[in-house]
């Protein structure tokens, strides 16, 4: 967490051949804060600092390649189709974070008009049309099938 920037940011790595100065890690700012915890959904955070990725809703519509969810999170995903940021959404320091006018990063206006019936009858052609630069394809367009009906269905 960033005192002044909040939560909300994309992890990585440069691995370059020139020396660079490592500025330490972060001081801890969570405190006796567990607003994260109490509000994910599936019990994936099952205490400080600690994810269970088997019941992250972000590793189940993202990562996990089965071709059905587990019905023991029947009713847990909300309309969560494809990642969760629930313990972002409830992170009192994300008060302080900006939206990103980068617009790579900004929501696809088509995408955000889609109904409930369109999304149900994605077609795969549409599927790459909608996300031909999105992470969404992470989850390749049968995955993204799989959750939205599981989220219909349950």
């Amino acid at each position: 967490i960033h005192p002044k920037e909040g939560s909300f940011f994309f992890i990585a790595e440069l691995i370059v051949d020139i020396d660079i100065t490592p500025d330490g890690p972060i001081k801890d700012y969570c405190g006796t804060c567990t607003q994260c915890i109490d509000a994910c959904p599936t019990d994936a955070i099952v205490e400080p600092y600690v994810v269970r990725g088997d019941k992250c809703i972000s590793y189940l519509t993202i990562e996990l390649k089965d071709e059905i969810l587990p019905n023991e999170f029947k009713g847990k995903m909300d309309n969560w189709a494809f990642g969760c940021d629930i313990c972002q959404d409830v992170c009192p320091w994300n008060r302080f974070s900006k939206p990103t006018s980068e617009p790579r990063f900004l929501p696809n206006d088509k995408l955000l008009n889609l109904t409930s019936l369109e999304w149900e009858q994605l077609t795969e052609e549409t599927f790459h049309e909608l996300f031909k630069l999105s992470a969404v394809k992470r989850t390749k367009f049968s995955g993204l099938k799989r959750n939205i009906q599981f989220i219909k269905t349950h």
